[in-house]
């Protein structure tokens, strides 16, 4: 489910939430812990800010509408009950997590390139909220299919093929020395798994996570040494010891990305999109002790599902849904720097 605010119709004209309170020095207090205005104010004059969502989310003033500031409250709120969740189970943040929190940052606000627009504190703050949501989706899911995995992944690959116009996926093991990398080719020719080595062995410690792979080939992205390598590369053969700046590679050129690679990513992401995982957040939040600073709005338990209502006089909007999971499989492999 897309709640992305750069898709919600914000007619109304409310009040610009960027005021000070002597009075009241908190926003939200969500399960007893406190959320200031001041970082409050200071998230929605980011949002205000960005030229992609401006005409959409603002007034003349610079300010943000009040049923804007009330769809952000919402997530502000669910944010903090995934912060008391983690804690109560002592679930910790992943690589991958983050990995998966930056697609998910990015629809929440309609694409990338109006995510890119916002200044970098907000961003990696943005990015670290949903992050813990991934966390918690991937310690509390159900457990997924095998054939659903195998779907997801038919799925996957087909769109990868059709995005990479060079048709090459690249992996690679990176190394030290000539001698070094000569010794893991011999031990993937004998039988070991390429993906094996460059998990254990590769000093590209990004592209080891993933079985060495890079994704697909464009030769913009890589050094010329390299870029030489994998063009002339046979398919499915491993190529090397190569010599870059950054080590020994060893280079392995297919027109696919194995199942074994996508797998556990897919599995994961799978397992966190469950609707038992999207039940139990919104259930945390309906049953979550709220109180909005007025200026603000209200906060509101209608049907199981708890929101952030503009303050009274100002046009009401749909309730915002809790932050939901990427709605499909994953659309590329994680970035990667480039040797």
């Amino acid at each position: 489910m897309r709640s992305s605010l750069a898709l919600i119709a914000l007619a109304a004209v409310g009040i610009g939430a960027t005021g000070c309170s002597a009075v009241r020095p908190a926003a939200l207090t969500v399960n007893g812990d406190d959320v200031s205005q001041s970082s409050v104010n200071r998230e929605l004059e980011a949002i205000a800010d960005n030229p992609g969502l401006r005409s959409r989310l603002s007034t003349t003033d610079g300010t943000i509408k009040s049923g804007g500031t009330a769809v952000w409250l919402t997530q502000v709120v669910a944010s903090k009950v995934v912060d008391r969740e983690l804690a109560r189970r002592n679930i910790k943040v992943s690589r991958e997590d983050q990995q998966l929190a930056v697609p998910q940052a990015e629809d929440f606000f309609g694409d990338a390139n109006v995510f890119a627009r916002f200044p970098a504190w907000f961003r990696d703050r943005v990015v670290e909220r949903f992050a813990r949501q991934q966390a918690l989706f991937r310690a509390t899911g159900a457990p997924t299919s095998d054939g659903d995995v195998r779907a997801a992944y038919l799925t996957t690959v087909a769109r990868l093929r059709a995005e990479c116009r060079s048709g090459r996926f690249v992996s690679h093991i990176l190394v030290p020395t000539r001698e070094q990398a000569a010794g893991l080719a011999a031990q993937i020719a004998a039988g070991a798994s390429f993906e094996q080595v460059a998990r254990q062995q590769s000093t590209d410690r990004v592209s080891a996570a993933d079985g060495g792979e890079l994704g697909c080939f464009d030769p913009q992205q890589f050094t010329p040494p390299f870029t030489q390598a994998v063009t002339t590369a046979p398919l499915n053969q491993v190529t090397g010891p190569v010599q870059t700046e950054f080590g020994w590679h060893l280079i392995l050129v297919r027109d696919t990305i194995p199942f074994e690679v996508l797998e556990g990513p897919l599995r994961r992401q799978l397992a966190q999109q469950s609707p038992e995982s999207q039940r139990m957040l919104g259930e945390l939040v309906a049953k979550a002790k709220v109180d909005v600073d007025p200026r603000y709005g209200r906060w509101v338990v209608r049907a199981g599902r708890g929101t952030v209502e503009p303050p009274r006089g100002a046009q009401r909007l749909s309730p915002a849904p809790a932050p939901s999971a990427p709605t499909g499989p994953p659309t590329s492999t994680p970035p990667t720097p480039r040797p």
